[in-house]
């Protein structure tokens, strides 16, 4: 509520200066790793674009994100909500019709509305698309080139609304795996030992498939594509600045999601929430309203978008349920339900994880298992120190169970997406990694199925009709764990 207000007076203290409506421009980068901006490897920068802007910005050092893939992510960020309270965690969910998007709030405000979207996790019929004026959708998968076709779509669209306020959002996509940068980036970055196998979307099914020197080398690669989309953001700014953008537009920068090399057995992303996972880079840039500075102190991205609404003065008190971002020196949060950061997944891993301060609590919602790290100490969460800060871990059990009363107070209605849909998308999530290509029989009850990188023996088939590794996630698993039933 502080923070809010801290907010609110800034605006209204600058109501004065310019009667001009800014417009707000939301970049989402996929992949991205809280701990790549401001990195340098042999001498070369990986994000200079990006580190520049953190110069003129406001940087959260500790952003969270409410989930390790793309859909529950960035719908969070839409709706203001967990991804447990919206629901679009699988590919099959929806969003309900009664909550309303940024994109809403913005169109009704009066605002143009854009999106410029690369990826079939991001289909609009999952209810991204709703309140967008255009909705550019095309799914590039993994042997194409994006940023180059994303940013000219925006530059045009830029040069139409140059003099009406807008509210645009482009997703780009490059640094997703598989990672094949462009010269001269493709050898930039690159160290370690080459694997035999460079597909990491089959590879993510496995525990530990490379060593770690081949792991050094696929991130090689991988900062290779994050300098490739950097290069193509400078391109952008450019085109900002010449039509006389930059002084009355918004940007926001963030990750959707990070990705992990091998630090807990696993390439990719989406199976767990550990920091590599869902530790992302956050900045907001607003000349005239916000000066430059850090936040130290942890943050959902899922608080964005009512930040965003506040900085336009439209007002976004009643947007969802998370609090807007703290400015640089507001004070602490009080507490309350949501004022810890959560991220989740039911996509193959099954995990809830909650940070506070310097502590992250993760419960693992099959077994009933609970770890706790200290990322100050170990930013790649491999420590336990449970037996270390029982206390903590027994206040951490008892603040994530007021939050997930809370969340399951908020009533969110439950969809799901059209059937032909989920038949069209099938096939082009399995060649993004997010769906395990899988055989076997027509129960996959007990043949050995091929997933990945791997042989297993399946436990059923999903709404996808392929093969399920683990145990599915079961509904109402974090209440039980809880104690809560």
């Amino acid at each position: 509520m502080i923070a809010r207000l801290s907010i609110l007076l800034l605006l209204a203290a600058l109501a004065g200066c310019s009667s001009e409506r800014p417009s707000v421009l939301l970049i989402s980068i996929d992949s991205l790793r809280a701990d790549e901006p401001g990195r340098v490897v042999g001498g070369q920068p990986v994000s200079p674009t990006l580190d520049a802007l953190a110069e003129q910005a406001v940087v959260y050092d500790d952003a969270v994100a409410p989930a390790p893939w793309t859909t529950p992510s960035m719908m969070s960020i839409m709706t203001g909500l967990d991804s447990a309270a919206h629901g679009v965690e699988e590919h099959d969910r929806a969003l309900a019709s009664s909550v309303e998007t940024l994109a809403e709030r913005f169109r009704r405000a009066g605002y143009r509305t854009v999106a410029i979207v690369p990826a079939v996790t991001l289909r609009g019929e999952y209810g991204f698309s709703r309140g967008f004026e255009e909705y550019e959708f095309e799914s590039f998968g993994h042997d194409r080139i994006s940023s180059p076709s994303l940013i000219g779509k925006l530059r045009y669209r830029l040069e139409q609304w140059r003099d009406e306020p807008f509210f645009a959002w482009i997703h780009l996509w490059d640094p997703h795996y598989n990672y094949i940068p462009q010269p001269p980036w493709d050898a930039a970055f690159v160290r370690g030992q080459e694997p035999s196998n460079r597909d990491v979307q089959c590879l993510k099914w496995v525990r530990n498939p490379v060593s770690p020197d081949e792991a050094e080398f696929l991130r090689g690669l991988y900062e290779g594509e994050i300098r490739f989309t950097d290069d193509w953001i400078a391109r952008l700014f450019e085109t900002i600045r010449g039509l006389g953008l930059e002084d009355r537009l918004i940007v926001a920068i963030v990750g959707d999601h990070g990705e992990s090399f091998l630090e807990h057995g696993y390439l990719g992303h989406t199976n767990n929430v550990h920091a590599p996972n869902v530790r992302v880079p956050l900045m907001l840039r607003a000349p005239g309203r916000l000066a430059p500075g850090r936040v130290r102190r942890p943050v959902s991205t899922a608080g964005l978008g009512r930040t965003l609404l506040d900085l336009a003065g439209i007002g976004g008190a009643d947007f969802g349920a998370l609090p807007a971002l703290p400015l640089p020196g507001s004070p602490d949060p009080a507490g309350g339900p949501w004022a810890a950061p959560l991220t989740r997944t039911i996509r193959r891993g099954c995990q809830v994880g909650l940070v506070d301060g310097s502590l992250e609590y993760i419960l693992d919602a099959r077994t009933c298992a609970e770890r706790l790290v200290d990322l100050a100490a170990d930013p790649a969460g491999r420590a336990d120190v449970t037996s270390e800060h029982p206390d903590d871990l027994a206040r951490l059990r008892r603040v994530l169970a007021e939050r997930w009363q809370a969340i399951e107070a908020l009533r969110v209605p439950r969809a799901s997406m059209p059937a032909e849909i989920v038949e069209q998308a099938r096939d082009q999530l399995r060649t993004l990694g997010y769906v395990a290509a899988g055989g076997g029989g027509p129960d996959a009850g007990g043949d050995v199925a091929h997933v990945g990188c791997a042989q297993v023996r399946p436990k059923g088939r999903d709404a996808f009709g392929d093969v399920i590794v683990d145990e599915p996630c079961p509904d109402g698993a974090v209440r039980r764990c809880l104690g809560n039933d």
